[in-house]
């Protein structure tokens, strides 16, 4: 049976080397495939990294020459985003410094060369500060003096600001454009408990011990590189309870773990941090052996140890659910039958309190309604936006409802091979013991 695309792809960007064979399958799919494949690839945001892949491996001659063009398309547009994107974090630093705000920039800019080797391989689509409580409101009237606009946010612990002069940019090609707009988000914490129920003693970074991150001669503050690990980690449990996450992410973070697996030191700071934080720790296992399974990173001794001891819920979803969720279709809106994205429920249930917690928590989630009160509390804060078409094409109304109702229906359907695989497993364990 012949492989898709996607996986192949995947399999191509694989860190143990034995990525050649991988390439030559790509001359199996059809201009069809490969134009369906390239929306994904924006999505997943590996488009940039597959590009540089097929240029090392000198491979570029197996991918059809639309495709080759419109990657290269997008590779000189990203570049010119790059360059404008880091001028205006250069003025938005000089401005914090200016006005004394205690920061640290996290993600973008600051993951390379530790995560990315190359920021033009990166589509970088904002800008993350973690600030403190004293510098919050400093912060945010720096944003609004320079011309950004708050935007409502459904969390406690960030703060989004939008330039409202920039022109939306469709997903695609124009997503890497320089006008393409950008947000700048202000954190509190890089995890909200409350949010997703799961209650994670903070906050889990502080600036007390950041250091001067440089890049092409731009330097700023950044969290060191242990925090800057477990940030990674949270960022991608954030967004894997949301029902999605971007692949390149885990990319990412597979290419920290080829750089860095046999650091003992770092691997013995990362330990000290997460201390007797259970719940940290399974994170990082969780999210460390996603990118193992997805492009082959190497996993650190230490985290082996901890995969070891991971409970029997969460490592039987990461060995038979979570490759095939990764997977999943992006946006997690888009129309699929059946999709997988609320199949996370069953890991993310295993981090709440007692089982009447789990139940309640379960059918909140499948009974979403989220986003239609979100829609009538900006209708009543400004009822003129339902004369707008281009607002109620941005909500997608429909097509989330259509998600919700059958994904959930999906969920529904798998809880009883979800119970007896965990029942196989727990009675596997005892004929063990």
């Amino acid at each position: 049976m012949k492989p898709r695309l996607t996986e192949a792809i995947v399999a191509s960007l694989s860190f143990s080397g034995e990525t050649c064979d991988q390439v030559q399958r790509f001359e199996k799919f059809s201009q069809r495939e490969w134009n369906r494949t390239l929306c994904w690839l924006d999505d997943a945001g590996l488009a940039l990294y597959f590009l540089q892949k097929l240029k090392e491996t000198s491979a570029t001659s197996v991918v059809p020459e639309p495709i080759l063009s419109g990657l290269e398309k997008r590779f000189t547009a990203n570049q010119q985003r790059v360059t404008h994107m880091a001028r205006q974090f250069e003025f938005l630093n000089a401005r914090f410094h200016e006005n004394g705000v205690r920061y640290a920039a996290v993600k973008g800019l600051s993951l390379v060369p530790q995560f990315c080797p190359d920021p033009y391989l990166r589509h970088q689509s904002d800008f993350d500060y973690l600030v403190d409580d004293q510098s919050l409101p400093i912060a945010q009237r720096v944003l609004v003096d320079a011309g950004y606009v708050a935007k409502p946010s459904r969390s406690s612990k960030e703060f989004i600001f939008l330039m409202p002069a920039m022109a939306e940019a469709r997903p695609g090609d124009e997503q890497y454009e320089a006008r393409a707009p950008y947000a700048v988000e202000l954190h509190l914490d890089m995890w909200d408990a409350h949010e997703h129920k799961v209650p994670l003693p903070g906050p889990l970074f502080l600036l007390d011990n950041v250091s001067t991150h440089q890049w092409d001669g731009c330097a700023f503050p950044a969290l060191p590189d242990e925090d800057a690990f477990l940030l990674q980690v949270l960022h991608a449990c954030h967004h894997l309870f949301t029902y999605w996450i971007r692949m390149s992410w885990l990319f990412e973070i597979g290419y920290f773990l080829q750089q860095r697996v046999f650091d003992a030191s770092l691997w013995t700071r990362i330990e000290e941090r997460v201390g007797a934080n259970a719940m940290l720790r399974e994170f990082v296992v969780i999210v460390t052996e996603l990118a193992a399974n997805l492009f082959s990173a190497p996993i650190p001794h230490a985290v082996r140890v901890w995969g070891q001891r991971l409970r029997p819920a969460p490592r039987m979803w990461v060995d038979n659910y979570a490759r095939q969720w990764v997977f999943g279709e992006l946006p997690a809106y888009q129309f699929r039958l059946f999709p997988r994205a609320k199949l996370v429920l069953f890991l993310q249930q295993q981090y709440l309190g007692d089982a009447l917690d789990r139940r309640h928590f379960a059918w909140t989630r499948l009974l979403s309604f989220s986003r239609i009160l979100r829609m009538v509390r900006s209708i009543k804060a400004r009822p003129s936006i339902v004369l707008k078409a281009g607002w109620w094409k941005h909500q997608r109304l429909v097509q989330r409802i259509i998600f919700h109702v059958l994904a959930s229906f999906r969920y529904l359907c798998e809880i009883p091979r979800w119970r007896w695989l965990n029942r196989a497993r727990v009675d596997s364990a005892s004929l063990e013991a």
